[in-house]
């Protein structure tokens, strides 16, 4: 901009300075002269209305009433209009869509970020929306109230953290591929984000994968899955305590067979929202769904009707799966309709595989008689070795991990034990 006014200035003064004298004195004569003779391309533009101007967002709001009024069908208005998203949520779904249309929206942003050039580009940041998008502090904390609530962006998982960024504000935001393409669409059906809402209401889709070669199973239950794998419609009864990686099974399922997995944890649901749950996952048509504390539905005492639920087992496409933690807390008539796998706590030899998993680079001090001395001595599930994990890889940082980093861990989630 700076440019540009500059060579306008130094245009208007050589079509009127005489010498260079008047050219050394322009700064001082330039406003007092009025130049009556403009060139071709320095007419202003003529005023099509006396009226004033109404600004941008609100002309682009009429004009989307008036596409409306014509039956144009416009994705993100609509989206908009559904998730009752504000107007920072809705530029910021625009921000993350731009890569997704042209390149170049993806090197801008990395060299925004980063100060260098980068011929791949990257996704915007959390901090970069937040620079661009909001005027002052206070809009700032308003976007991340927005983003963190119940019902936000990030918690749909319309959009999800694309890195393993430390804190939210420098995490690379992309948006769901279901939702690029509705937004992308020639026609996008205005009907398709009201499906979108009401099963999101209670279920969320899972967005981890899992390699068939990454679950750790005992061999027996791994062919029992491989078996289930070949089935068109699969109803399976995932039975085990608390922590053995029931859903992990159903993650590496739905990666396996390439379907999206939909989660439905029914101890987060009010028994009064039931019905209205089954209802709303038999219209949703998923392709597989995990329904956790299934002995809601499937117990004895269960209070959602028999009928809805016979008939969403018996006529859905989808490969369906239950998990409870005892196998008594499902009634026989149910358990007779599905799949029963047990998984049991892992044993020694599974444990220091999911350690060895879990630490994929080595531990300085760990060898291999340490790491098995570890495996035998801790009866832990798969979720306690992986928080381990985990809480060892944050507390080591930017350093190489080592024995006492593992020790630290340990002692900070109750596991006196003293490695030798």
């Amino acid at each position: 901009m700076s440019v540009s006014q500059q060579r306008k200035n130094l245009k208007s003064v050589t079509r009127v300075a005489k010498t260079s004298a008047d050219q050394a004195t322009s700064d001082w004569w330039q406003g007092l002269i009025a130049i009556k003779n403009r060139a071709y391309d320095d007419v202003a533009p003529k005023k099509t209305s006396e009226g004033p101007s109404l600004g941008y967002q609100k002309t682009l709001d009429k004009r989307i009433l008036l596409s409306r009024a014509s039956k144009v069908s416009l994705g993100l208005p609509t989206m908009q209009m559904v998730l009752g998203l504000s107007l920072f949520e809705k530029k910021l779904v625009l921000m993350t869509l731009a890569p997704e249309v042209q390149m170049r929206y993806g090197k801008l942003y990395h060299y925004l970020q980063t100060g260098t050039h980068c011929a791949t580009g990257s996704l915007p940041t959390l901090d970069l929306a937040l620079r661009v998008l909001c005027r002052n502090e206070a809009e700032r904390r308003q976007a991340r109230v927005r983003l963190s609530g119940p019902k936000s962006l990030l918690k749909r998982q319309i959009l999800h953290r694309a890195d393993s960024a430390p804190t939210l504000l420098g995490s690379q935001l992309q948006l769901a591929s279901e939702w690029v393409e509705y937004l992308l669409a020639e026609n996008p059906d205005p009907v398709w984000p009201m499906q979108f809402l009401m099963a999101d209401r209670f279920s969320h889709r899972c967005r981890q994968r899992m390699m068939w070669s990454q679950l750790i199973l005992a061999n027996e239950l791994k062919q029992q899955l491989q078996g289930v794998t070949a089935q068109a419609q699969s109803r399976l009864l995932l039975v085990g305590e608390k922590g053995v990686g029931k859903e992990r099974v159903a993650i590496a399922l739905s990666t396996h067979l390439q379907h999206p997995l939909h989660i439905l944890d029914l101890d987060q649901v009010s028994p009064q929202a039931w019905s209205n749950c089954l209802s709303e996952l038999t219209k949703a048509n998923y392709a597989m769904v995990l329904v956790k504390s299934a002995h809601h539905w499937l117990g004895r005492n269960s209070t959602v009707e028999r009928a809805p639920l016979q008939h969403w087992l018996t006529t859905s496409s989808a490969h369906i799966l239950f998990s409870v933690r005892h196998r008594h807390l499902v009634r026989h008539h149910w358990r007779q309709q599905v799949t029963v796998l047990d998984i049991p706590m892992p044993d020694a030899d599974l444990r220091l595989q999911l350690w060895q998993q879990s630490f994929p680079e080595s531990v300085k001090g760990m060898g291999k008689v340490r790491w098995t001395a570890l495996a035998e001595s801790l009866p832990l599930s798969y979720n306690q070795i992986l928080e381990i994990g985990q809480m060892t890889k944050t507390l080591a940082g930017d350093e190489a991990i080592t024995i006492d980093h593992l020790q630290q861990v340990l002692t900070q989630q109750g596991q006196d034990w003293k490695l030798r």
